[in-house]
Formats: C-alpha cells, sequence, structure tokens
C-alpha cells in the first residue's frame, strides 16, 4: 500500500457543504476545490466549476450529496480489532484480566498490523479521517513502529498515543506489560524522531494508563517529562469507581487530590471516560484546561455508567467523542457512537434537549479537533485548512434517504454505506465506495487469520 503520491489539483460541485466554521454555515449547491492538501476554495458550484475550469482541470459533478469535515476519534486501541466479541457481559476490572491481559502478553508486529488496517479501514467508512490511537500493550520492542507503518499507508491521520504502566504486580497484572518509565520515554522521542512530520499526519503523544496503573512518582515523571518535550498526555480517568478506590487504598486520599499532585492536571491533557465525576471534578478540569474524551457505547457496553456531558459543557469543559477499543465495542464506527451519544443523554436526562443533532456533530468535528491541539487544520470545511472531509450519498443507504436536515440525517440516519468518498491529507483514500490504494479483503482475510492465531497463543478456548 502507498499514499504519497502527490494530488495536484481536485473539484468538486453540486454539493451541499456543512461546514462546521464558525457560523456553523450549510451552504447548498456549492463545491470544494483543494490543491495538495489544503483546501483553497469553498464556494457555490458556479464558482468552483469556473474556478476549475481556470485551473484546466474538470470539476467533478456530486449533486444530491453531502459534503462533512472528517470525523475524529479521539479514543480507541485498535489492536483490540482482533478481540472482537471476546469480552461479552463483563464488568471492567474483570474484563480487563479476562480479555486483556491475555492477548496483550502474546501480541506481535503482525497481529498489531492486521488490527490496525482492520481498524482503520471500519473507522474510515464511517467517515473519520484522523484516529486519536491508545496503544496500551508492549510485550515487545518497537512495536508501535507497526502501527504508524500501517497508519501512513494506508493514509489515515493518527495522534498515536505510547501507552504503558508501571504497577500492577501485586495485583496479578503480567510482568510483560509493566515498564519502567524511563524506557517508556526514550521509546517517545525515538518514535517522535523517526515518524513525526510536517505532514501533520502523525504525532506522538503519551499514554499512562490510569491511576490504578501508575504510582504518584511515575505519573509525576510523565508529567515532568511531557511539559520538557512539550508532548500531550491521555490518560482513561474516572472511567469506573477504580480511581477513587485504588487511590484511598494506596496513597489515602481522593483521585482529584492524586491527580492534583500528580502535575498531570493541564490544557494538554485528554482525559478519557470521566464517567464518575462531579462538581469537583469539573470544576478542576475546567480550571486547569482539561479535554475530556466521551465513550458512551463502552460506557454501555462495561455497564461503567453515564458521563454528565451535558454538565461538562455547561462547565465549559471541551468534549470529543470516541469508540474506545472494540474490545468493549465491538466496532470502530464513530457514525453509532454519535448516534448513541444523543439518545443516551436524552433518556438518561429525561429531556430532548440533553444532546442535539448540532451539538454531537460539534464533538465529533471541530471541538474533537480542539481536544488534540490541531483546530486551525482539521474540524471544519474551511480555506487554507487540511482537505480532511467525507461525502455521503444517500441514494447508497436506505436508512439515510430522504433527506430534509442534512445534520439530523447524519446523526440520527448515518450509516457506513452512505459513505461514499473520503477524502485525508488531501488523498481520496475512499472513492465510490471502494478503498483506492487497499485491497479491502484481502486485509479482513488476514485480520481473521491474525485474530484466530492470537486466541490460540493466548488460550481463550482451551
Amino acid at each position: 500500500m502507498n499514499n504519497e503520491e502527490k494530488v495536484t489539483c481536485v473539484a468538486l460541485h453540486g454539493l451541499t457543504l456543512v461546514t462546521m466554521d464558525e457560523t456553523r454555515r450549510i451552504i447548498k449547491d456549492a463545491g470544494i476545490l483543494w490543491e495538495d492538501d489544503r483546501i483553497k476554495m469553498i464556494g457555490f458550484s458556479t464558482e468552483i466549476i469556473k474556478s476549475a475550469e481556470e485551473r484546466n482541470i474538470k470539476s467533478q459533478d456530486c449533486s444530491g450529496k453531502i459534503a462533512f469535515p472528517g470525523l475524529v476519534n479521539t479514543h480507541t486501541h485498535l489492536y483490540q480489532n482482533l478481540l472482537k466479541g471476546l469480552g461479552t457481559d463483563s464488568a471492567l476490572e474483570s474484563w480487563w484480566h479476562k480479555v486483556i491481559a491475555p492477548a496483550g502478553i502474546h501480541l506481535k508486529h503482525s497481529h498489531l498490523a492486521a488490527a490496525v488496517a482492520g481498524g482503520a479501514i471500519e473507522a474510515v467508512r464511517s467517515g473519520v479521517t484522523t484516529i486519536v490511537d491508545y496503544m496500551q500493550v508492549h510485550p515487545i520492542p518497537n512495536l508501535s513502529d507497526s502501527e504508524i507503518t500501517v497508519m501512513r499507508d494506508i493514509g489515515v491521520r493518527l495522534v498515536y498515543g505510547r501507552g504503558f504502566r508501571t504497577t500492577g504486580r501485586d495485583s496479578g497484572f503480567p510482568a510483560e506489560l509493566i515498564e519502567q518509565t524511563q524506557d517508556v520515554f526514550a521509546d517517545v522521542l525515538r518514535l517522535k524522531k523517526k515518524f513525526e512530520k510536517p505532514d501533520q499526519m502523525t504525532t506522538i503523544w503519551l499514554a499512562p494508563a490510569g491511576a490504578w496503573a501508575l504510582s504518584l512518582e511515575s505519573l509525576q515523571e510523565t508529567s515532568g517529562f511531557s511539559r520538557q518535550y512539550d508532548i500531550p498526555v491521555m490518560m482513561h480517568m474516572y472511567e469506573t469507581d477504580s480511581d477513587e478506590i485504588v487511590c484511598r487504598k494506596k496513597y489515602n486520599t481522593s483521585a482529584l487530590d492524586y491527580f492534583i499532585n500528580s502535575g498531570l492536571l493541564t490544557n494538554r491533557l485528554l482525559a478519557v471516560h470521566c464517567v464518575k465525576t462531579g462538581e469537583e471534578e469539573l470544576k478542576m478540569f475546567q480550571k486547569h484546561g482539561v479535554q475530556v474524551s466521551h465513550n458512551p457505547v463502552s460506557n454501555m457496553y462495561l455497564a461503567s455508567g453515564v458521563a454528565p456531558v451535558p454538565k461538562m459543557h455547561q462547565a465549559g469543559l471541551t468534549v470529543s467523542l470516541g469508540t474506545d477499543g472494540a474490545a468493549s465495542n465491538n466496532c470502530n464506527d464513530l457514525l453509532e457512537v454519535i448516534k448513541t451519544t444523543a439518545l443516551l443523554q436524552k433518556v438518561h436526562l429525561l429531556d430532548p434537549l440533553a444532546m442535539t443533532a448540532q451539538r454531537v456533530l460539534e464533538m465529533s468535528t471541530i471541538d474533537a479537533a480542539k481536544c488534540i491541539g490541531l483546530e486551525k487544520e482539521i474540524g471544519s470545511l474551511e480555506v487554507g485548512k487540511k482537505a480532511d472531509f467525507f461525502i455521503v450519498n444517500p441514494y447508497r443507504c436506505a436508512r439515510m434517504c430522504p433527506v430534509h436536515d442534512p445534520v439530523a440525517s447524519l446523526v440520527y440516519s448515518g450509516g457506513n454505506r452512505a459513505v461514499e468518498k473520503v477524502v485525508i491529507n488531501g488523498k481520496i483514500v475512499l472513492n465510490n465506495g471502494s478503498f483506492v490504494n487497499v485491497d479491502e479483503e484481502k486485509v479482513l482475510i488476514d485480520e481473521q487469520q491474525k485474530a484466530n492465531e492470537l486466541v490460540v497463543q493466548a488460550g481463550y478456548f482451551s
């Protein structure tokens, strides 16, 4: 797979553009023109056609179709794509030991590459152009390289969280998956040097597992390293009551004080889940500019609870959406998460306005871009930004047709069958419903084979 060919200039017209710009403009009978990786023009179809003619290119007619900014999945674990369906009917604490640890010990480069390719394909088909992946198990050296290479080859923008934990032997966690902070920091610097490029297709972050996985000293070291090298951090926080229970037991303090004392609470932190957050936690998050990744399907799947997202918004927090890994969701389809987010808050609060279609689309586009520090590059369709967007064709998907309100149609009726074209960094990755540079069937067959191999090695069915 090779996605490095330059795109000179491409123009599309006849679209409805859902821009997600500052005024949230929706432009009918409109078009978009981009050159290499940047949007050069957005306007009415007649203007796009004229500009295309002046550049001696032909604008493609997309009448009846709708363009949206690329969706951003701000939390997943792509390696878990090999583990779909193995963690059913479990709570988080037992699920970890039953599903994740056995597989994590045996994970090899070939397993990870297959899982990442399959997960990326699934995500792109749901309109995702940027994936924030928390790679949490590292039983062998340089495992990260396989994931990053596959993602670059397919052409998906990646924020890579180099996950780690420094404690857990006393609770039976495999020693093979426990690391020293200095080894992790050295690997992070190596990855940044090797993979971070001016195209912004790969960004390396720190990803400490959680309060239950790192000593206070380790987390303080992580915070110091983050500040020294200006590297953002993503971390599971308040997913269940475990954070509070562990901090009370180990440190005789609240989880909030533990996080404050760690130095971790900054505007460079993406806090994942945040189900068990109250007013004090949200107030402290707002004070320090902490961002949030909300993962409702996973929280429902593991019976973790309902995150207080409306209260987060009221507190002024920026909240985005994530699928979480396929072992606690069973897919990487962000369109499913978008609909679930809206419906869950409505029924939980018995308020139809608790989460609107517009708000949830913001959470998956421009707000998600803010959460990863890329709001000046992606998250909306605007001149000068990266050409990251997807086009839905309602006539490919009965579920989405007819369309009256494009935002409501995507949020409540959208499905991956409708996603016809996906453009990432100016490259057409999916065209007419088919991948341009990827043999999808071959990828999925390989994924199944590697999944079969891994579950045997992990002893799931012994």
